[in-house]
């Protein structure tokens, strides 16, 4: 696992103050198999699997996750990040290395492997931040539910659930917003550059042009515009930035609102109060 997602998932499981990890509780959720679109799916597996499939036991599968899911989300974010840095690491010590024996004005091209890798690291954390919001809101895939899906839709309603929201409005102002124009773009048409992938000499230096800010759908990329100068680098930076801090957020958001029979109370003795089941 990521290293920052390490950090999240531990602090999720364990903290001080607290005898149950953060993301359990059937006092966090909404507690109605009828919001859920996943209810029919699992409710079919609990009986292929010989166990009774009553509304607790559906609901425990449709929410247990949505947490871990989130985590793991930001988790391939941070993955793509790193490949990213790693990838223009590799680009600026081959730069170095033509610039020695070869001229390379301003404004030329540049293609190499590295250019190739740091390209596809870019357009899978585009993805992977359109894959974590999508994981806290989403529409429902199947017509008949009409609630809307994720985390936060499950999220009972309460200050926990408001802090999470804010945090997510937060999230869609860094940069994920964006991603998901340009995931969209991706994922169903065409890359946002045509042809080799490669960057431009800019200042003495190699950069990944990246288009001006895009503010809704994308149906060609013709449409997108590179006036601005913005570069790769800064958007993925301001991105995983915003992540993180989304994270942060709402761990934090977890961590002010545990459910009360799990806040640990001491006693005259000293000793932590006991725990109840799910």
């Amino acid at each position: 696992m990521p290293e920052r997602s390490w950090n999240w998932a531990k602090r999720i499981t364990w903290g001080e103050g607290r005898t149950a990890p953060l993301d359990f509780g059937k006092e966090l959720w909404k507690w109605d198999v009828s919001l859920y679109e996943s209810a029919d799916g699992i409710r079919a597996s609990l009986v292929w699997a010989g166990r009774t499939p009553d509304d607790d036991s559906i609901l425990f599968e449709a929410t247990h996750s949505l947490i871990s899911d989130v985590v793991d989300a930001a988790g391939g974010a941070e993955q793509a990040h790193r490949r990213f840095c790693d990838a223009m690491d590799t680009v600026h010590e081959t730069y170095v290395r033509w610039q020695s024996s070869l001229s390379m004005p301003e404004g030329s091209g540049m293609t190499d492997p590295s250019v190739e890798a740091a390209w596809y690291a870019l357009e899978e954390l585009i993805v992977w931040a359109r894959v974590l919001d999508d994981r806290l809101k989403r529409r429902p895939v199947r017509s008949p539910y009409r609630a809307d899906q994720g985390l936060i839709p499950a999220l009972a309603n309460g200050p926990r659930r408001d802090a999470v929201i804010t945090a997510r409005t937060h999230l869609l102002q860094g940069g994920v917003e964006e991603a998901r124009y340009l995931s969209n773009l991706s994922l169903h048409m065409q890359s946002s550059r045509a042809g080799s992938k490669s960057r431009t000499v800019r200042s003495g230096t190699v950069v990944l042009p990246f288009p001006d800010r895009v503010t809704g759908s994308v149906a060609h990329r013709w449409e997108l515009t590179y006036d601005d100068g913005r570069d790769a680098a800064s958007f993925t930076k301001t991105l995983m930035s915003a992540i993180e801090r989304f994270m942060d957020e709402m761990i934090s958001a977890l961590e002010m609102h545990v459910p009360e029979r799990f806040k640990t109370t001491e006693t005259v003795e000293g000793s932590a109060s006991s725990t109840d089941t799910h």
